[in-house]
């Protein structure tokens, strides 16, 4: 009778301590769990109730377990404090020492209750799609300005958004979303894809003018473009100011701008603007193979192609877009003028001309 009622105890302190651990667990954070279903928005809705007030932030940060916030006090907007959401329970205020890069609050902040939280699943499953990686995971995702050094002094410069970090089993990725979680971009340049990837092709090169067209404008007028091996630059009259130039890259990631600060244009004589509608960009696949052959470098690889507009005081010829193509092979150089109807207009090799238009 005693050995059964020990038996009972015995079972009943192991039921007591399996339930004990199974609600302890249930506490704990599971991994990853902001980047999936409603838990981000239940984080960002606690921190909220435990403000009170409107407010803005300077920084997030959400890990596997983590929430955390850095926000402006709504009653003194100098000074900036942290606040953490783990497990159902906010801590904080915690003062943070700005300093460095962010010695401005408000220009540094954006309101809170801009930032989409709903979305955050949605776009943290686009990112992972379009980074196509083996055992690829969202490992942080961080939301906040940009900083730059400026005349002014150190701080935020532009949109704020969401940077993602995504990490697989052989390469990491990292992508970007807007605060109402648009996908704006994925970055695969240090991914073996890149390493794969030829700009040089008629249909990449086809795909890109219909970005350039789509993103930009379907009459934009091009300054210039500059091609080389997996990506090519092109300058754009800035709409506001036509004297200096909007910059702009393409390659595997897609298109982006080209530095903060705009540069008067530097307009050779004779110059001018040119229709994106005037020209192909499959051209400088064609024109690439083409002068490999005509000065005998098969094998040679593309030191860049230039494209460009403007008229000669030695000929009558008027405007033409040139095509010129620059190539290397070891210590073997060439270069190849072509018209937009891919007529030769001159061609040298390793100093010496072969040919030039009279």
């Amino acid at each position: 009778m005693r050995r059964n009622r020990s038996g009972v105890v015995a079972l009943c302190f192991l039921m007591i301590a399996v339930l004990g651990c199974g609600s302890i667990k249930n506490m704990l954070p599971k991994k990853g769990q902001y980047f999936d279903g409603d838990a981000a928005q239940t984080a960002a809705k606690a921190i909220k109730d435990e403000i009170g007030k409107p407010f803005k932030v300077v920084e997030i940060f959400i890990d596997d377990d983590e929430f955390r916030v850095q926000a402006q006090d709504p009653n003194n907007p100098k000074n900036v404090d942290e606040y953490k959401y783990v497990a159902g329970f906010v801590s904080g205020p915690t003062p943070v020492q700005l300093g460095g890069m962010v010695d401005n609050a408000e220009k540094s902040s954006f309101p809170f209750d801009d930032i989409d939280f709903a979305a955050v699943p949605k776009f943290c499953r686009e990112a992972l799609d379009r980074a196509g990686i083996e055992g690829g995971k969202i490992y942080r995702l961080t939301f906040q300005r940009g900083f730059a050094l400026t005349d002014e002094g150190a701080g935020a410069l532009g949109n704020a958004r969401w940077h993602i970090e995504i990490n697989g089993a052989r390469e990491n990725v990292t992508a970007s979303a807007d605060p109402k979680g648009n996908l704006l971009g994925v970055d695969l340049s240090r991914t073996s894809k890149a390493a794969d990837y030829k700009l040089l092709t008629e249909a990449e090169l086809t795909k890109a003018q219909d970005m350039v067209k789509k993103t930009i404008g379907a009459n934009v007028r091009l300054i210039e473009m500059v091609f080389y091996d997996k990506f090519f630059m092109f300058k754009v009259p800035n709409v506001e100011n036509p004297k200096v130039s909007d910059d702009y890259k393409y390659d595997i990631n897609g298109i982006s701008r080209s530095g903060f600060v705009k540069m008067s244009v530097t307009r050779m004589p004779g110059a001018e603007n040119y229709s994106i509608n005037d020209v192909d960009f499959a051209n400088a696949a064609r024109f690439f193979e083409k002068a490999k052959t005509r000065v005998g470098m098969p094998n040679a690889s593309l030191g860049s192609l230039s494209v460009r507009r403007s008229s000669s005081p030695f000929d009558n010829k008027g405007f033409r877009t040139e095509w010129h193509v620059s190539l290397k092979s070891g210590v073997n150089e060439a270069s190849v003028s072509y018209d937009n109807d891919g007529n030769e207009m001159r061609a040298r090799k390793n100093g010496e001309t072969i040919s030039e238009e009279k």
